[in-house]
């Protein structure tokens, strides 16, 4: 069974992501909102969540993912307030795919989805090689079947 976890990229990818958000949130209150007072509250709080994600919740989130490449399945856990837990077995899996945001591409990095009739698990941002490891190793599986 190999473990696979989430690179440090991908942590600085989603953080870049989040702040880039909050900066597009607070400009917007700028244009749209124009009372002064429900303006610095506006801001005040989007800038007091953007900062929570950005220190605390994205770093927890990143570190409790556990990717597990089993004999039999892909398994996820992950979670911070509610623990996640998927597991997809290879013979149900039809469709493989990796995908990349420009950003996540300057990162060397790419995320994976894997489909099943009715079920889908996305693996975030993993190193590039890694993704191509493993998508190699599941169309090795699936001829040799």
């Amino acid at each position: 069974m190999k473990t696979q976890n989430l690179p440090k990229k991908t942590l600085w990818l989603w953080q870049i992501r989040v702040v880039m958000l909050t900066a597009i949130l607070i400009g917007l209150c700028f244009y749209f909102v124009p009372f002064p007072n429900i303006l610095k509250i506006a801001i005040f709080i989007i800038a007091i969540l953007g900062v929570i994600m950005v220190i605390w919740y994205l770093p927890v989130l990143f570190k409790s993912y556990e990717i597990l490449f089993g004999n039999e399945a892909i398994i996820i856990n992950y979670g911070v307030f509610i623990k996640f837990s998927h597991i997809m077995p290879y013979t149900r899996l039809i469709y493989a795919q990796s995908f990349a945001t420009p950003l996540a591409r300057l990162f060397g990095v790419t995320a994976l989805s894997f489909k099943a009739a009715r079920s889908r698990i996305i693996v975030p941002e993993i190193n590039l090689s890694d993704a191509e490891k493993i998508t190699s190793s599941l169309t090795s599986e699936a001829r040799h079947d």
